[in-house]
């Protein structure tokens, strides 16, 4: 009886674990990272580029820490912080990128998580992004979805997506390994994982 009781328990543990919807973005050990650094010498900046994207409307859209994150890879650069707060003349090109991933690419693909946002100069050349990178101009998000997906439903949801929006809204597609992908509003193009246009899987 006890150990049909424990079984029980178990099974009941291991379901609550997995029907519970990822809400987290970091693992704690980030999480904790930003809350020193945003507390710190970063935290007028943080705060009012905040009041900027609450005030634009997208303030909701995504988490700041987020938004701010370098890339998810930022332990293996020496040369890379793990947030940084952009230049703020760049603040507006981020905000058409949130409206989109808002009205349009979570509506087609689910809620989903940051993996790279703002990255300053020296954390592109790090993480080997492109010299134009639009995260160098605060305008680009990489992106997984938070529910489980096969690469072939990502790709199946996003390129149609793109081939109806993209043109209008300036969006800029990159789908690499796995489920990441890349969502700009800075130029309507495509690319695959060796950011070339020949291989994107929309092409």
């Amino acid at each position: 009886m006890r150990r049909r009781l424990i079984v029980g328990l178990i099974a009941a543990l291991l379901l609550l674990f997995v029907s519970t919807p990822i809400r987290h973005h970091f693992v704690p050990h980030d999480a904790d990272l930003f809350a020193k650094w945003r507390g710190g010498t970063a935290k007028a900046d943080v705060a009012a580029i905040e009041a900027y994207l609450t005030g634009e409307g997208v303030g909701d859209v995504l988490p700041i820490a987020d938004i701010l994150r370098s890339d998810a890879r930022w332990r293996r650069c020496e040369a890379a912080e793990p947030f940084a707060v952009p230049p703020r003349r760049l603040w507006p090109a981020m905000v058409p990128t949130l409206r989109y991933v808002r009205d349009h690419v979570v509506p087609a693909v689910g809620p989903v998580r940051v993996v790279s946002g703002y990255r300053d100069p020296a954390a592109n050349i790090c993480f080997k992004g492109a010299s134009a990178s639009r995260h160098l101009r605060f305008a680009a998000l990489d992106l997984m979805p938070e529910r489980p997906l096969q690469r072939e439903e990502l790709i199946a949801a996003l390129c149609p997506l793109h081939a109806r929006t993209g043109s209008r809204f300036a969006v800029g597609l990159g789908i690499y390994n796995v489920t990441r992908f890349h969502i700009d509003t800075a130029g309507y193009r495509r690319w695959g994982a060796d950011y070339r246009g020949a291989t994107s899987p929309c092409a």
